[in-house]
């Protein structure tokens, strides 16, 4: 039994790097940035930034991912620059 969930979590891993070089991926792969944790891409629009989380079979979001993408619906978002001298 772990051994399947062992080749599930490998194949899903496989399938998040090569999400952006399918047609179901909306965005240009150029402008996507993988993460892999806690969410998989960051795609950088010119006039938006998306947070793009990828799911297979019947996988769903984890507790922080769930927080996060509530964060993000409420808001609750910053940007903060570090001026290093």
């Amino acid at each position: 039994h772990s051994q399947k969930k062992q080749s599930e979590i490998i194949l899903g891993q496989i399938t998040e790097q090569l999400v952006p070089f399918l047609d179901q991926f909306p965005y240009n792969p150029k402008e996507a940035q993988f993460l892999g944790q806690p969410i998989d891409y960051i795609v950088f629009k010119e006039d938006k930034v998306v947070f793009v989380e990828v799911k297979s079979g019947n996988s769903r979001l984890n507790k922080k991912q769930r927080l996060i993408k509530s964060n993000i619906e409420a808001g609750k978002v910053e940007f903060h620059e570090i001026r290093v001298k």
